[in-house]
């Protein structure tokens, strides 16, 4: 049975640790079982909710059966999120008030069945973060790259800040070691008063499920090829997900989005833009007439980029930023305004943006040992590929870059086959692993990846196919030299290998 909007409501009221609802009346807490719940998204809203003080279990067919209670702010007691392995009828609790699950799941799941037969209410993650944003004050973070960094810096700030507030991220935020929270500070604040960051995704257009007050669309490019045909497809879903901003909200907006003569007729809410950095091939003053926030006197440094942020032509602070590349620039511009937009001073935005350590798997560091130092980054579309390895280039100047990538999905593969072709020109050294093929047919996954070999080949870099995980694993021992940087990059599983991958080295290489 899908879930009701009094259903949802009531579960909702039922926020606090203690279980007391907003008529003061205790209440057991809420009992939600999580289907999907290793994922990225699910795994955020575990600890949103775990904060709210509900009980949780969870099934996913890629986490053993562990225990684990998940990071909590002080003065929020722990709840247990029991995981199981697999999806099984047994792992669903009849005592469960809700089930979630999360995009991957389909509708023949064992445990969806059990709950349809045991009329315990279901949920989609998307239909549910739809709600939760309802009671809060919404800020959505759209666009094909960044919104994972993008996201996570809004969130961070709103935190130091001291506003009330939430998060569901994509990837956990490093400083804190959680990837969502519940309300943090304002306790008393009202519900409709609590600003809640979560990024929107438009894969199947997600994000049309959601209403901001306030929203970001910092990029759009070709993705998502198993769902959109065509570029139009992408521009047109963007535009709906910018008419659904409130009418007294905010939309900030690259400055160059092909979308902009549109949405100044579409969108009802306020308009701001903010300067492309990431390609900008002069940056000044005169930026700060192309966009309502712009960048100047921009140094890039090995392990700070230092730059004014300016709005409307003046300067309104200095920022030094930890995160390497051009494309963390822009991210940081936007994630500013939105913070501005939300009530966020200045002084407060950018001293807050400046203390972001950043998220796991975007330019993680993993490993640093006898020289030899392991990176991991999320990074699968050419843009994000070419982004990443500007930043090493610029943070390891001299050192040799070998860069070890997993394609997700054939079909990106596919249709961006010559982009990825010449997206490794600052590689020294490229190593290929299958293709990560996510929801598709793999028959053409080895052909796929042989073509994208060629391409690379006549792109003029250097280029090798592996046949397996393992054989990158045993590859990067035997060849990794004092002074290297490995990048292990790709959206798929090429990641649960980075801390093996660090464990060798420093096996290998401390106290020689």
């Amino acid at each position: 049975m899908s879930l009701a909007p009094s259903t949802l409501q009531r579960l909702l009221e039922q926020r606090l640790c203690a279980g007391v609802s907003r008529s003061g009346m205790k209440e057991s807490p809420p009992q939600v079982h999580l289907v999907g719940a290793g994922g990225a998204g699910m795994t955020a809203l575990s600890e949103i909710l775990t904060d709210f003080g509900w009980i949780l279990s969870g099934s996913d067919l890629d986490v053993a059966s562990n225990d684990f209670s998940p990071a909590a702010p002080e003065s929020r007691p722990g709840r247990i999120l029991k995981i199981h392995q697999g999806h099984d009828s047994a792992h669903l609790p009849t005592t469960a008030d809700l089930v979630i699950f999360s995009p991957a799941i389909s509708a023949d799941n064992p445990e969806l069945i059990a709950a349809r037969q045991l009329k315990i209410p279901t949920s989609s993650y998307v239909e549910f973060l739809s709600g939760l944003l309802k009671q809060s004050t919404g800020i959505c973070i759209a666009g094909t790259h960044g919104k994972t960094t993008t996201s996570a810096m809004t969130a961070s700030i709103l935190r130091e800040a001291g506003l009330a507030s939430s998060a569901v991220i994509g990837g956990e935020v490093t400083q804190y070691g959680r990837s969502g929270w519940g309300p943090v500070a304002s306790s008393d604040a009202n519900d409709s008063d609590s600003l809640l960051v979560i990024e929107a995704c438009e894969y199947r257009r997600h994000f049309l499920s959601f209403r901001p007050k306030i929203a970001a669309i910092l990029n759009i490019e070709a993705d998502h090829f198993d769902y959109f045909q065509t570029i139009d497809e992408t521009y047109e879903a963007f535009a709906e997900f910018a008419a659904r901003v409130h009418s007294d909200g905010t939309l900030i907006i690259r400055a160059d989005c092909p979308l902009m003569a549109r949405l100044k007729n579409e969108c009802q809410a306020r308009i701001e833009t903010f300067q492309p950095v990431s390609n900008a091939s002069a940056l000044g003053r005169n930026a700060a007439a192309q966009a309502d926030w712009a960048v100047s006197s921009l140094h890039e440094e090995m392990e700070r980029t230092v730059f004014d942020v300016v709005r409307r032509g003046r300067t309104f602070e200095t920022l030094e930023l930890s995160q390497p590349g051009r494309h963390n620039v822009e991210n940081a511009l936007a994630a500013i305004a939105v913070a501005h937009a939300a009530g966020v001073s200045p002084d407060a935005a950018c001293s807050a943006a400046g203390r972001f350590q950043g998220v796991r798997r975007r330019f993680e560091e993993v490993a640093t040992a006898n020289g030899v130092t392991l990176v991991d980054d999320y990074a699968h579309h050419p843009t994000a590929v070419r982004a990443t390895l500007a930043a090493a280039r610029k943070k390891y100047p001299g050192r040799r870059l070998v860069v070890a990538f997993q394609p997700h999905q054939v079909s990106r593969t596919q249709q961006l086959m010559d982009e990825f072709a010449h997206s490794f020109a600052d590689a020294d050294k490229v190593l290929l692993v299958p293709i990560f093929a996510a929801r598709e047919n793999t028959d053409v996954a080895d052909s796929t990846l042989q073509e994208l070999v060629s391409g690379i080949n006549l792109a003029g870099s250097s280029v090798e196919a592996l046949s397996s995980l393992d054989q990158l694993r045993a590859t990067l021992e035997d060849s990794a030299q004092p002074g290297d940087v490995w990048l292990t990059l790709g959206a798929g599983n090429i990641n649960r290998i980075a801390h093996e991958f660090a464990r060798t080295v420093q096996r290998n290489y401390t106290g020689r």
